[in-house]
């Protein structure tokens, strides 16, 4: 079954961001759910209430959360907000590490960044209980959702970058 997945990431991220969408894992712009730059400077303008109801209509009518985490993503406040409003709504999630992904020529944080795994933002998100025992005991959004590594293209690893199944899973944990 075709998701509809929303992408949640920080600006700062941008260009690793493109590697994930040029990569052709997607069907269209509007369909992969990637936010455009401008569209959100322009709703930005208008105060912190119409980029939560702007966020909220792009992430309407979409199962699954897709959270592309490079080493700031977790301070992100509209990343946070995405993640709590995909709890809020059941949608499923699904993180994916970017910080392997290289920044370009004259990016001087690139290796530093690739040596070490961002903090997951999934992390610092609770779970609604499913039962009385996680009462007792809240699950992270980590816990119930898997967070993978986006490989770079040139990685030649058996099994990389396998987004459709990923979403599936997020999706089949959410029970959307």
């Amino acid at each position: 079954m075709a998701r509809v997945v929303f992408f949640s990431f920080d600006y700062d991220d941008v260009w690793r961001v493109n590697q994930v969408r040029n990569s052709g894992a997607f069907i269209g712009e509007k369909r992969s759910g990637f936010r455009d730059k401008a569209e959100y400077e322009q709703v930005k303008r208008r105060g912190d209430a119409a980029i939560r109801s702007w966020i909220r209509k792009q992430m309407h009518g979409c199962s699954v959360t897709c959270v592309l985490i490079g080493a700031a993503t977790h301070r992100s406040r509209w990343v946070n907000f995405e993640i709590a409003e995909s709890i809020a709504n059941g949608m499923g999630l699904l993180g994916v590490y970017i910080h392997k992904l290289h920044m370009g020529k004259n990016d001087r944080g690139a290796v530093f960044d690739a040596l070490f795994q961002p903090h997951n933002p999934l992390d610092d998100h609770s779970m609604p209980p499913k039962d009385w025992f996680e009462q007792l005991s809240p699950v992270k959004a980590s816990d119930r959702f898997e967070t993978h590594i986006w490989q770079p293209q040139e990685a030649s690893f058996s099994r990389t970058n396998e987004l459709g199944a990923w979403v599936e899973e997020a999706a089949r944990r959410a029970d959307r």
